[in-house]
């Protein structure tokens, strides 16, 4: 994965060892601009038990803007083998993202499926999405390289190969049971290095007339909204119709249904297909999203520039608002251990003493530590019975569900803090 084409050599600093790239991840341009620096920063999802303390590893964080194909990306990369081999982001644990895959199943089954399709998801978590489709009669093999979050999929009875996504992994299912009529891939894309492995193998399983659907966080989004906090190391691509369709074509793919969703803040379904083989209509959404982007000219340099300028300004915003309530005596906590909640923490470089604990539901996270700044993460149990002042809500993307479900502190006076896209505290 790291070839003298796509990086530098292993580098190493006082933390721990890392790859700089030199070319783009999608069309290997060295056409890199510099818009924003995070310095050195901690794994997002990196959640820390108390004897690892010591023993944690930072990285840098640059984010740069391809001039070729438009792609948005960091530079530094590190080894798939440490990010994802035992992965702590659990989909189940919400609500919000259960339903959203039921749908999923239900219309991926109505628009393109029978009783004799085969659908393989890469990236497949938990079983959230796998597991709908074993529902609805529809075989469903997943791929995961999380050994624990295999275990989970595995006792729901989904299917799962415990590998990455490759021609070689590909090849496999394919011999095995066929080609596939859908392949799926949810909140994968930017977690990949190389991008061309995982195409290729697409291309080796996916039949002539199948479907190539996936859905990516959406970088008109992340621009409009500020979402600088889904920016770390496991996200290393934030991705526009633009620059997809570039990777696409390179494959001879092409993109002929596309849809914007709430989820994760704002994102974006996209449909693609063989050009030759494919029978799918291009859909009149599929140019209105382009035009779209020439719009909010998310293809152009100036525009990232100018979103990496007001990242700073609105991380000072958010320390200026916590250590004014802090000046006055309030208890502070955050709420939903996520990548968001790292990169706020650690990049407003909030210690325990602004910020005493980060409330979670999931039990993968519970007890252990937000990485680099090292905050408890505590259950709703705990918060429920504590009842601190203010709760900032990193887990911004689930508000409605969030609003309903903590009612109750809310009710009692408590406030919850939205940080972006400018903080703000919720008033009932």
């Amino acid at each position: 994965m790291y070839s003298e084409k796509r990086s530098e050599k292993l580098k190493e600093n006082k933390f721990s060892l890392y790859t700089t790239r030199n070319t783009c991840r999608i069309c290997e341009s060295k056409d890199l601009i510099t818009f924003l620096k995070f310095g050195n920063m901690p794994l997002a999802g990196g959640f820390i038990k108390k004897e690892d303390l010591l023993r944690e590893k930072m990285y840098p964080l640059t984010v740069v803007f391809c001039q070729q194909c438009k792609e948005t990306q960091i530079l530094e990369t590190i080894p798939s083998t440490t990010l994802f081999k035992d992965y702590r982001f659990i989909s189940s644990t919400t609500t919000t993202l259960s339903n959203h895959f039921i749908e999923y199943a239900k219309t991926m089954k109505e628009r393109f499926l029978n009783k004799n399709s085969l659908v393989v998801e890469f990236g497949s978590n938990d079983g959230i999405l796998l597991k709908p489709f074993n529902n609805l009669g529809i075989k469903a093999i997943g791929v995961e390289p999380a050994q624990n979050i295999v275990k989970l999929a595995r006792q729901k009875g989904c299917e799962v190969i415990n590998d990455f996504f490759n021609s070689k992994t590909a090849q496999t299912i394919k011999k095995k049971y066929g080609k596939a009529s859908l392949i799926c891939a949810n909140n994968v894309f930017a977690h990949i290095d190389d991008m061309h492995e995982p195409m290729k193998g697409i291309k080796l399983l996916l039949k002539g007339d199948g479907v190539f659907v996936f859905e990516v966080h959406y970088l008109v989004d992340l621009l409009e909204q500020f979402q600088f906090d889904m920016i770390y190391h496991e996200h290393m691509m934030h991705h526009s119709l633009t620059a997809l369709s570039y990777l696409l074509n390179f494959f001879d793919m092409e993109i002929f249904d596309a849809l914007r969703i709430p989820i994760h803040a704002g994102s974006i379904r996209v449909y693609a297909q063989n050009k030759k083989e494919g029978k799918k209509t291009i859909e009149p959404i599929v140019k209105k999203l382009f035009d779209l982007e020439k719009a909010k000219k998310v293809d152009q340099a100036n525009t990232l520039i100018q979103f990496g300028k007001d990242t700073y300004r609105k991380r000072d915003s958010l320390i200026k608002l916590i250590t004014k309530l802090k000046s006055q005596g309030k208890r502070i906590v955050g709420y939903g251990a996520s990548g968001r909640a790292t990169v706020h923490i650690n990049f407003c470089k909030f210690s325990r003493e602004m910020i005493e604990y980060v409330v979670d539901a999931s039990h993968e996270r519970q007890g252990r530590f937000i990485p680099g700044m090292h905050i408890p993460i505590v259950t709703p149990a705990q918060f429920k019975k504590d009842n601190p002042d203010y709760a900032i809500l990193f887990a911004y993307n689930y508000f409605d569900e969030v609003m309903k479900k903590e009612n109750n502190f809310i009710q009692t006076g408590g406030r919850f803090i939205v940080p972006l896209p400018e903080p703000k505290i919720i008033e009932p």
